[in-house]
């Protein structure tokens, strides 16, 4: 896969569609770093570097939030709130997080959890919809997914208000993406990576292949 003629916006979409499993073993994210001999070079090694070491580079900057705000429960909760309305912008995660709370619900009241599930099942579409489609669509405790986002921004905001821990928060966030931009510029990508790169890409192509199957008008 050719990762300089990838553009930031179809980096965003695949981010936002795969699935984030667990991080990459700490010895080969360590290792193999070098300098990128030009421009090409290093965008194309970024791109490649925070799609395959996503998960890594999430882990650290949950370790630079639990780090800078240990003494800042508020803080701390701010955080959390925070990191799960960015991973919400994924839809494997939002779709996951929906049917785990919708469990939860189903657990102290069964009728309700029935209602929020006829709901987020209406909010997907119709059976001819293709899965991202339906995942664009996923819906957490019957809220669509940017007013569920924003409640979490907003109870992020108010605890850090709430902590005054401004000087923290900068400071973990500062790290916590500058050392990851860091390390995507100068770990040199793999053969994994690229494999990996190359199985996802076929996957894509694969889910469109399906797609123009399931929309086909097999009558003409």
């Amino acid at each position: 896969m050719d990762w300089s003629n990838v553009t930031a916006e179809e980096l965003v979409d695949a981010l936002r569609e795969v699935d984030w499993k667990a991080p990459r073993p700490v010895w080969e994210f360590v290792s193999k770093f070098s300098i990128p001999k030009n421009q090409s070079k290093w965008t194309s090694r970024l791109k490649c570097n925070i799609y395959y070491y996503r998960t890594n580079y999430l882990v650290l900057l949950v370790l630079a939030l639990a780090l800078a705000l240990l003494r800042r429960p508020l803080g701390l909760l701010g955080a959390a709130l925070s990191l799960v309305a960015l991973m919400c912008f994924n839809d494997p995660f939002t779709s996951s997080l929906n049917d785990a709370a919708v469990r939860l619900v189903r657990k102290v009241h069964p009728h309700s959890a029935s209602l929020l599930r006829s709901r987020c099942s209406a909010s997907s579409g119709s059976l001819v919809a293709t899965s991202r489609q339906r995942q664009g669509n996923v819906k957490v405790l019957g809220l669509s997914r940017p007013l569920f986002v924003l409640l979490l921004a907003a109870g992020a905001l108010y605890c850090w208000y709430r902590s005054r821990a401004w000087l923290g928060l900068a400071l973990a966030l500062l790290a916590g993406t500058c050392v990851p931009l860091c390390h995507a510029s100068l770990r040199s990508p793999n053969l994994k990576a690229r494999l990996a790169s190359a199985r996802e890409e076929f996957r894509a192509v694969w889910r469109g292949y399906q797609a123009d199957i399931a929309h086909h008008d097999y009558t003409l």
